[in-house]
């Protein structure tokens, strides 16, 4: 007999893994990958733009519709709208959670942000620590709206030596957050170059 192979849900898949070179092009990747439906953060945030700029993305993409809504005809003959499909906080979620999170080692940093982007949530956080990697994972179930980021941006200093950037890239896989992250995106022109070299 002839074994089938079950395909891996979303939960069971790793995280989709992007390397770009330039800060215009990982903003919009982020912009472009995050949806209502999900939560983000940035490591290496510095002042908070990156963080501000997807947020205000999320603000104006609003209520839309994952699945465009149909109309459905109850058994009396009466419309049914079908409201259960937009991506919008779900009722009775905590309204001090946010959808976007900033973290940075540097405090003039997380400082500054705070006071450009008081819609969003900064914190000071040196995730190359372990024990502020396990911090972080508390600080984003407390803060986040889906307890977890779903998209994790990586930019700690673009030009890092890549055995720093690989390293965070790691820790950030191998922590235990209570939903897998579905892509980072890391900017990083070293390792970038380095992996288009093996191509």
């Amino acid at each position: 007999q002839q074994q089938q192979q079950q395909q891996p849900s979303e939960e069971e898949l790793p995280p989709l893994v992007v390397i770009v070179p330039e800060t215009s092009i990982y903003r919009r990747v982020a912009r472009v990958h995050t949806t209502p439906d999900d939560s983000f953060m940035e490591i290496g945030c510095d002042y908070g733009i990156t963080v501000d700029k997807i947020h205000t993305s999320l603000e104006g993409a609003g209520d839309v519709p994952k699945v465009w809504p149909v109309e459905e005809k109850e058994e009396d003959g009466g419309d049914v709208d079908d409201e259960g499909s937009l991506c919008k906080r779900k009722e009775g979620e905590d309204d001090n959670k946010v959808s976007c999170l900033g973290v940075d080692r540097s405090k003039e940093s997380i400082d500054i942000a705070n006071e450009r982007y008081p819609k969003c949530k900064f914190a000071l956080v040196n995730v190359l620590e372990p024990t502020e990697m396990s911090s972080l994972r508390t600080l984003c179930e407390q803060s986040l709206v889906h307890s977890a980021p779903s998209i994790i941006c990586i930019d700690v200093n673009g030009n890092r030596e890549i055995d720093g950037v690989l390293k965070c890239v790691e820790m950030v896989m191998n922590e235990m957050w209570k939903r897998q992250p579905r892509m980072i995106i890391v900017k990083s022109r070293f390792l970038y170059w380095e992996l288009k070299k093996t191509l």
